[in-house]
C-alpha cells in the first residue's frame, strides 16, 4: 500500500511538473494581452516594499528581464512597467530602509529605479494589518499617476489580496471606485491576480494541474524565479524564516493567474 500511494505521488509530481513546462512555452500569451493586443504602459499597485515579489514576480520578469532570443523586444517593455507602491511599509518604523530595499529589489527583476514609484502623499496610506485604506482616496490617487504616466492596463490584487492582509484588498476596492467614477473615468484595462486557498498556495508548480486551461496566465522560468528569489533576499529587514519557506514553495514563485477587469 505504501509503495502504490508513493507510485501515484510519483505520477503526480511528474504529470504536474511537465504541465509546469508546458505552461512555460504559454508564457507569452498573456505577453501578447498586455502589449500587442493594446500598446500598454503597465502599472502594477501594490501595497507594501516585497509585494512585488512575494506576489506578482513571474509576470513582472516576463515583461522585463532580457532574453536571449528577443533581448531588444524585452528592453522596450521594460521601459513601459512601471510599480507604484502605494506605503513606504512603515509599520515597523522602518519606512526608508524598505525604500531602499524596494528599489534594490526591481533592479534584480528588470526595472529602473525611475519605474519603482512609492507614494508620499498628499493622501498617507497606513501600512497596517489593521487599517482599511478608504476606496475612494486610492482612486483619486489611481487616476493621478494614470494620467502622469499614460497607463492603460493596471496589475494589482483581487477582493482576498492573496494573504489576506486589509491594505491589500483595499487597492482592489479603490481600483472599483476608481471604475465607478463617472466624473473621472480613465480607459484602463485592469488584471487582477487570483487569489486561491491555502492548500495550492503552497503546492508551488504542483499546482499547475488545477489551473484551468483558458487561464490567463504569465509563468516563470527557472532563471526568473532564481532573479524572484534573489528580489526577495534583497528585502533584508522582512527576509525571516518564513519567508524564505514561501519563496520555496509559493505557488506565486512559479505563475501568475489573472482575471480581467475592463473599465470603459
Amino acid at each position: 500500500m505504501c509503495w502504490y500511494l508513493l507510485l501515484i505521488f510519483g505520477i503526480w509530481i511528474f504529470v504536474s511538473f511537465l504541465t509546469y513546462r508546458y505552461l512555460i512555452q504559454k508564457k507569452n500569451l498573456f505577453q501578447k494581452e498586455i502589449f500587442f493586443k493594446k500598446s500598454s504602459n503597465v502599472l502594477f499597485v501594490i501595497a507594501h516594499p516585497d509585494d512585488e515579489c512575494m506576489f506578482f514576480g513571474p509576470s513582472i520578469t516576463a515583461m522585463v528581464q532580457p532574453s536571449l532570443s528577443n533581448s531588444s523586444s524585452r528592453r522596450k517593455q521594460a521601459k513601459d512597467v512601471y510599480i507604484l507602491c502605494l506605503s513606504d511599509g512603515n509599520a515597523d518604523g522602518l519606512g526608508e530602509t524598505r525604500r531602499e530595499e524596494l528599489k534594490k529589489s526591481c533592479k534584480i527583476l528588470g526595472l529602473a529605479d525611475s519605474n519603482v514609484l512609492i507614494h508620499n502623499g498628499p493622501v498617507f496610506f497606513e501600512d497596517s494589518q489593521d487599517s482599511v485604506w478608504d476606496s475612494k482616496a486610492i482612486a483619486d490617487t489611481l487616476h493621478l499617476y494614470i494620467k502622469k504616466l499614460n497607463i492603460d492596463s493596471i496589475i494589482t490584487f483581487d477582493k482576498d489580496g492573496i494573504s489576506g492582509h486589509l491594505n491589500h484588498k483595499s487597492i482592489y476596492h479603490g481600483v472599483l471606485q476608481l471604475m465607478k467614477n463617472g466624473k473621472r473615468r480613465v480607459a484602463v484595462r485592469v488584471f487582477i491576480l487570483e487569489t486561491v486557498s491555502v492548500f495550492r498556495k503552497y503546492l508551488g508548480f504542483i499546482d499547475s494541474v488545477f489551473i484551468k486551461p483558458d487561464a490567463l496566465i504569465c509563468t516563470s522560468d527557472w532563471i526568473n524565479r532564481t532573479n524572484i528569489q534573489n528580489a526577495m533576499a534583497a528585502h533584508k529587514s522582512q527576509y525571516v524564516w518564513f519567508r524564505r519557506l514561501y519563496i520555496t514553495f509559493s505557488r506565486y514563485l512559479f505563475f501568475n493567474t489573472f482575471i480581467p477587469i475592463e473599465i470603459h
